[in-house]
């Protein structure tokens, strides 16, 4: 499926009751919306800036698991915002 749904470029999804690992929410990189199995996933990729040792690789939640999401133009303005997070400056979650 094309994009025409989300707007940014980077993407914080918030999960209906997340596991403690993902209680801070899933960043994708380029997400699409696609459907596998009769359920639409936001797929995409994910995000270097963390090094994470996923970084790169693809991943996708469950549409139906999402429970809010936060748009980031690109991965900068997701650094710059969680930055002023981490210093009290604002609240992603």
């Amino acid at each position: 499926m094309e994009n025409t749904f989300f707007k940014g470029n980077l993407v914080i999804f918030y999960l209906n009751n997340p596991s403690e690992n993902f209680a801070g929410g899933v960043v994708i990189l380029n997400p699409v919306i696609e459907e596998s199995f009769g359920r639409r996933l936001i797929v995409g990729t994910v995000p270097s800036h963390n090094k994470d040792w996923a970084s790169g690789l693809r991943t996708a939640v469950f549409f139906d698991q999402i429970a809010h999401f936060v748009e980031f133009k690109d991965e900068n303005e997701f650094i710059e915002r969680s930055a002023l997070s981490e210093n009290g400056g604002i609240n992603l979650a």
